[in-house]
């Protein structure tokens, strides 16, 4: 059957299944979404058309949310197989758009990165500002974290200029927040609290509670590296406040990772513990965000380090590396690496350990991760300073304490400070 024999009335009843179907998928009633989308199906048997399209990526999306990747996957490139062909482009590029984000969020990062790419090509052509806004600011965002920092700031530069273009305070308020994460990384605090602060505005201004969330977690952050405790727990409120009812993992990761490590730093360890493990469940639920779920499995190991776990540390920072390596994320991988030189140094392995730290400040040097090259700096110091070292040793262990104490003072990271020997005070 051809699409000129299709009737309209199929093609309307087709549209409706999948429009009640895309309702139930909010509702998380995959059940009777996937029944919908099947009983629309039924009503184009045998046709090349739009809606065909439309369905078969509606299906994908549904095994996405039950964690079935490889049949997600299968459905939508069946939908990309005829998209090309039966879709106008503007549609195509929206198409492309949302499941790059599905890749993304299961750690598909390159496959995320083509779909986001033809999308960007695609809106180039029809001159669609908003959806290239959208698409720079999810590069941005995928290259941030994926440790290439200045990547970001090239695609969330381009993706402002649009954004301001065109009016799009939503896409201009994310893509602030994701300019002061990575400013927050590189070590430019003050820019990075500037455009928090510019993203909180807007996104105040259009009710946005996720970026308000994220933007208040990312101060709290700051604050918390600089012992500013007062500011920093209202911050992690406020997140936390901003999307209490939303449910929303993405906002909800961020926060409880937030206050996990504050209740780290402050040696609440059952709390940190609970709060990370929180932060576990959500990114690791069947499809899960891959780099997420490295980010906790390094901070439980770094938590049990503390609490002399030895074994726990080291199984979950093994997890740590082999999710960082899955996902691509040099970040993650880093601070996996850094955790194994504090296993080892707890252990007084010291030539394992300065392996590791050795290895964890190159790879934060390439990254321009100033921050957390203090914290390399300072692990290789202190380990240094405890070890029954030569002379020779303990001088080159100063050095690095010294290095570490001047990028913590330029930064204005008082907590870190605080933690140095008698003599740097």
């Amino acid at each position: 059957m051809t699409v000129g024999q299709v009737s309209t009335e199929h093609i309307k009843i087709a549209e409706l299944s999948r429009k009640i179907g895309q309702i139930l998928v909010e509702r998380g009633d995959y059940e009777q979404a996937m029944h919908q989308f099947q009983l629309g199906l039924t009503y184009l048997e045998g046709t090349e058309h739009a809606e065909v399209v439309r369905i078969y990526n509606e299906i994908g999306r549904v095994c996405w949310h039950q964690g079935k990747l490889k049949e997600a996957q299968q459905w939508t490139e069946k939908a990309f197989a005829l998209a090309e062909r039966d879709l106008d482009p503007e549609e195509l590029a929206r198409l492309l758009y949302f499941a790059g984000i599905r890749y993304f969020r299961q750690g598909e990062n390159k496959l995320a990165e083509e779909h986001w790419l033809r999308s960007l090509e695609i809106s180039q052509e029809t001159g669609d500002l908003p959806t290239q806004a959208k698409l720079y600011q999810n590069l941005g965002w995928q290259a941030q974290l994926m440790g290439k920092y200045h990547k970001a700031l090239e695609y969330l530069e381009q993706g402002r200029k649009l954004a301001s273009e065109c009016g799009d305070i939503s896409s201009l308020s994310y893509i602030y927040e994701t300019l002061g994460e990575t400013y927050k990384v590189l070590g430019e605090w003050d820019k990075s609290i500037a455009n928090l602060q510019e993203s909180l505005n807007l996104a105040e201004q259009a009710g946005l509670r996720r970026a308000t969330s994220r933007v208040f977690s990312v101060l709290g952050d700051i604050y918390r590296h600089q012992g500013r405790w007062s500011e920093a727990d209202e911050c992690y409120q406020r997140s936390l406040a901003s999307i209490t009812g939303m449910g929303h993992p993405q906002s909800l990761f961020v926060v409880n990772l937030g206050l996990a490590s504050i209740n780290m730093e402050r040696k609440a360890f059952a709390r940190a513990e609970e709060l990370f493990l929180k932060c576990w469940s959500i990114a690791g639920k069947g499809f899960g965000f891959t780099a997420r779920m490295a980010t906790v499995k390094a901070h439980l190991g770094e938590l049990y380090v503390r609490m002399g776990k030895l074994a726990q540390a080291e199984q979950a920072v093994d997890e740590a590396i082999k999710l960082a390596e899955q996902a691509n994320a040099k970040s993650e991988l880093s601070h996996a690496i850094l955790v194994q030189g504090m296993v080892a140094a707890s252990r007084q392995e010291w030539k394992k350990a300065g392996k590791f730290y050795n290895q964890a400040l190159k790879n934060f040097e390439e990254l321009g991760d100033r921050y957390n090259q203090g914290r390399a700096n300072f692990e290789m110091g202190m380990m240094f300073h405890r070890s029954n070292s030569s002379s020779q040793d303990k001088k080159l262990g100063q050095k690095f304490l010294q290095q570490a104490h001047q990028i913590f003072s330029e930064l204005g990271a008082q907590a870190n400070l605080e933690k140095f020997p008698s003599e740097f005070d």
